[in-house]
């Protein structure tokens, strides 16, 4: 697959950048790549790529309580899940079922928007509500976060906002535990300053490795 044509930015640099180095070998699943998969990095033993519609291999909806994704416990090495869980009304339910499909040693990867970056407190500071902030289907006239897909429309905009502490412990819930954390600069699709400079709790989006807390 040839690499997506999107912004180019901190947040997917420093995505690249990781798994460049984590898929080798690996049987991957990727959660809700839609059309912005990251399987065109080379290396990775297996790909299987699920979402809520086209494109992908497995068509599944992550967005109800009780969640039975189609793969055995132990499927994979690692799984990809970026920008996903704030657009979920049980995010810990994906986690969960994270943590049974991945291996004794795997691992999950996974970036959310930080409601608590330096822009989005300073927007909060002036009265308004930062355009990451949870907005459930509003139209986009009105400052939605939603996407849509062919079959129904306006959807799955986000419903829970995110920042260090929240993510760690929703990790930590599930059973994992983070052992990398980035940042991804302070404005997601503009490389304004190096992004290593940018404090994690400051940065537009918290990028992150945990694995099985199996001790």
């Amino acid at each position: 697959m040839e690499k997506h044509k999107i912004i180019q930015s901190h947040r997917l640099t420093v995505t690249e950048n990781i798994l460049s180095k984590e898929i080798i070998g690996k049987r991957v699943l990727e959660i809700g790549s839609g059309e912005y998969s990251f399987s065109y990095l080379e290396g990775s033993k297996l790909w299987i790529k699920i979402d809520f519609s086209p494109p992908c291999d497995v068509i599944f909806d992550f967005n109800i309580q009780k969640l039975n994704l189609p793969f055995i416990s132990g499927s994979f090495d690692l799984i990809i899940c970026t920008q996903v869980l704030e657009h979920l009304l049980w995010p810990q339910e994906l986690l969960r079922e994270c943590y049974r499909m991945l291996s004794w040693e795997g691992k999950i990867f996974l970036s959310v928007p930080n409601i608590v970056s330096l822009t989005y407190r300073i927007a909060w500071l002036l009265g308004r509500i930062p355009s990451c902030a949870a907005s459930g289907n509003l139209p986009f006239e009105l400052g939605s976060t939603s996407y849509t897909n062919n079959k129904d429309g306006l959807r799955g905009g986000h419903v829970v906002d995110f920042n260090l502490r929240k993510i760690g412990a929703l990790l930590a819930f599930a059973g994992f535990k983070m052992v990398k954390i980035k940042g991804s600069g302070i404005i997601w699709h503009k490389q304004i300053l190096p992004y290593w400079l940018v404090p994690v709790s400051l940065a537009s989006n918290i990028i992150c490795i945990a694995h099985k807390n199996i001790f």
